[in-house]
Formats: C-alpha cells, sequence, structure tokens
C-alpha cells in the first residue's frame, strides 16, 4: 500500500473522525455544537476545502472534506479542533486536551465513494442510538441536502435555513448533479439515499476501520504516482564536503553591537528533480525555513508533564524561531544555527533561556517540506523533560 499522502492530491477525499480524550464529551448542548460549526464555516472560508459531509455527536465528530490546492489536512484540523478546545476549555473552566490524540483520517477515491461516503456519516448517530432516523438528527450536514430538494414548500425550507450554520450549496449541486448523471431514474439524492442497503453500509465501515488508503488498486498506485513526482531525489557523492552554515547572528553588549558572526558563502550544488538538473544555491535552500509557521505534533513519553500541548507552532522569522507554547512560558524567540547535508536534509539547532533560568535546547531536521526533531527542557532543579516533534509541512507567513 502506497504511504499515505502528505501533499494535495486531486479527485482525493479524507474521511476524518475525532472523539473525546478517554471517552469525554466534547459536546455538552447546543451551544457547543453551534460554536464548532462556526468554526467549520470560518476555516472552510479560509481554507477553501469541500465539506461534503459532516456529524457531530455527543462525544465525537466525522468529516468528509475535498482539499484545496496546496493545503493539508493536518493544518485544517489542527486550526479546527485547537480554537475548538480552547473556546470549550473555557466555557467549562478545564485544562488539556479535549481530542483523543490525532485526528484520524482514510484517503479516498471520490468517484467510487462520494455518494456512500455522505450517507454512511449522516447516518452514523442513528446506528449510535441517538436517533431513529437521520430527520431526527440537528447536527449533521443532513439538512442542507434535504433543503435542496425542490418538493419542499416555501415554510419547510425557510425552517430549515435557520438551522444551517455552514453553507454546502456548491458541494450539494455537485453531489445532485453526479446522482442525476449516474442514477437518472433517481429524483433526487433523497430518493438515491433510500434505496442503499445495510448492508452495504456494513461493509463500507469495515472498509473505513482499516483505514490507510479507501480506493481501487489503480487509486492508490495514483497516489504513489503524484507522491513520487514530489520527491526530490539527490544522487550520492563520492568525497562531497557537508558544507556547514551558521546565520549571522549579532552579539549585544548593554545594546551595543561588539561583535557578528557571518553567514559562510556556500557553493552551488546540483540538485536532480525527476531527472532533470537544477542549479540552486545552497543559501537559498536554506532560506525556505525563514517566513514560515510549522504545526507541530509534540510526542511525550512517559513520565513527562502532561501540560505540555498536544501541537504547538513554530515560527521562524528573520534569522530567529520561537514556540508558541514556550513563548508563553518566558522563552522569547532566539538565533539558530543551522547545517545542510549531501541529501538536502537542513539541520537547526538553537537554545533557549526563561528569565526564571531554565533552558530548553531545540534541535530540527527539514526534507522536503517535512519537519522532525527533538527538544529538551532543563528546569532549576536539574530534572530534564524530552520530547520529540513532527510536521507534515509549512505555511508562508503573510
Amino acid at each position: 500500500m502506497p504511504r499515505l499522502p502528505r501533499i494535495y492530491i486531486a479527485n482525493c477525499l479524507y474521511y476524518i473522525t475525532a472523539k473525546g480524550s478517554l471517552g469525554e464529551n466534547i459536546f455538552i448542548d447546543e451551544k457547543d455544537y453551534k460554536m464548532y460549526l462556526e468554526l467549520l464555516k470560518k476555516y472552510k472560508e479560509q481554507y477553501g476545502f469541500k465539506l461534503f459531509s459532516f456529524a457531530l455527536m455527543p462525544n465525537q465528530l466525522s468529516l468528509l472534506i475535498e482539499l484545496k490546492e496546496g493545503e493539508t489536512v493536518s493544518m485544517v484540523m489542527h486550526d479546527i479542533n485547537s480554537s475548538y478546545t480552547k473556546y470549550y476549555n473555557g466555557r467549562y473552566s478545564r485544562e488539556g486536551h479535549l481530542f483523543r490524540e490525532r485526528f484520524k483520517s482514510v484517503v479516498v477515491e471520490k468517484d467510487a465513494y462520494l455518494l456512500n461516503l455522505i450517507n454512511y456519516i449522516h447516518l452514523r448517530p442513528v446506528k449510535l442510538g441517538l436517533a431513529k432516523d437521520t430527520l431526527e438528527y440537528s447536527f449533521t450536514s443532513n439538512l442542507s441536502y434535504l433543503y435542496n430538494i425542490p418538493d419542499l414548500n416555501p415554510t419547510e425550507q425557510e425552517n430549515l435555513s435557520k438551522t444551517i450554520v455552514v453553507d454546502l450549496s456548491a458541494e450539494v449541486r455537485e453531489v445532485c448533479d453526479l446522482v442525476a448523471k449516474l442514477f437518472p431514474e433517481k429524483k433526487n439524492y433523497a430518493d438515491f439515499i433510500s434505496g442503499v442497503t445495510k448492508e452495504e453500509m456494513d461493509e463500507l465501515s469495515k472498509k473505513l476501520s482499516r483505514g490507510g488508503i479507501l480506493g481501487s488498486r489503480k487509486f492508490e498506485d495514483y497516489i504513489q504516482e503524484e507522491v513520487d513526482k514530489k520527491e526530490v531525489v539527490v544522487p550520492e557523492k563520492r568525497n562531497s564536503i557537508n558544507v556547514a552554515i551558521s546565520l549571522s547572528i549579532v552579539i549585544l553588549f548593554a545594546g551595543t553591537v561588539v561583535g557578528v558572526i557571518y553567514l559562510q558563502k556556500p557553493k552551488v550544488e546540483k540538485v536532480i528533480v525527476k531527472e532533470k538538473i537544477v542549479k540552486e544555491p545552497v543559501e537559498k535552500v536554506l532560506a525556505k525555513l525563514d517566513g514560515t509557521q510549522w504545526i507541530v505534533e509534540l510526542v511525550t513519553g512517559e513520565g513527562i508533564d502532561s501540560t505540555y500541548p498536544h501541537f504547538d507552532k513554530l515560527i521562524f522569522s528573520q534569522g530567529t524561531v520561537v514556540s508558541n507554547y514556550f513563548l508563553s512560558k518566558g522563552f522569547v524567540a532566539s538565533n539558530y544555527s543551522l547545517s545542510i547535508k549531501d541529501d538536502k536534509t537542513i539541520t537547526w539547532e538553537t537554545m533557549q533561556r526563561n528569565e526564571a533560568g531554565e533552558i530548553v535546547f531545540w534541535r530540527g531536521e527539514e526534507k522536503e517540506g517535512n519537519m522532525k526533531g527533538t527538544f529538551s527542557r532543563r528546569y532549576l532543579n536539574g530534572t530534564t523533560d524530552a520530547l520529540t516533534f513532527t510536521s507534515p509541512g509549512y505555511y508562508k507567513i503573510k
């Protein structure tokens, strides 16, 4: 099975699920549901993704989205869920993670599974015993599809419109056009889903539970080809010399510049992309970090303080790096040193200190738009926390 894509893939859907930590409810009352819907609306407009279906339930949620080119599912879900967690913790005077671990996603072949997946998500509340049928449950996208049925009278349409927060009109039109094309004997989407059998839904549930990729072998091969196109292949060189680089670091004393460490001018190296040779200065490669923000997922080991967030944001700007979480703990932005390997892996390192005297050591590696690394925090009593982090990509600072 091909690797799950960290890049934009055309004609591809993401079936996303997220659950409350330790079975905790993530929605208590109607206000909570509407807040999450408002966030879906906000970030749908911001990221430009298509939302074909959703279902919000007391302790879990399901989404079916199609990304806009250039976006990643990790960025979208981080912004939505972290914003909702902040709202929820503030409203209910709680701290810590709201969602169980990281959200889960399945990469889905759109043409083959779009219609049945929409229906599958709408049926989730019924399957969990929250309603007798899809019409009884308010917090799914089922209402958006019903609202666009021409048989509804004006009063029914007006009542439905008051409950719809996220505009799915474009998605509904696309789905209805697809139904008309594939099933001309069906009057509308509601007529189509009425003919879907329980056996079909059970079989789809089994496939989704396996995770990974849901689609034909041709679809799996297509994903692998798209991933390979984006990869940069650098040949091994004999007797090659690593070029070590440090950013210019200004040394200050009492507000006066007393020394500067300058950037060593690197050699031009060759990068092979799909058998085409491209000459690219190393400083241009290194400049990729400056002006970027990375959503990183933190992985804590046993005995590590549970107050560390599940996600953090690293910001590289004008030769400095700062973490949102550690900034809140008094650790300010610091200069970082860089080095580059023959395979174009960029390694960065820095040390940060707060007014209390605690120290954080960072070390990260970036290659082909992905980042991973470690950091250790040393407390005044001599104890140390060691964590790892990963990030699937970055976005430019506006």
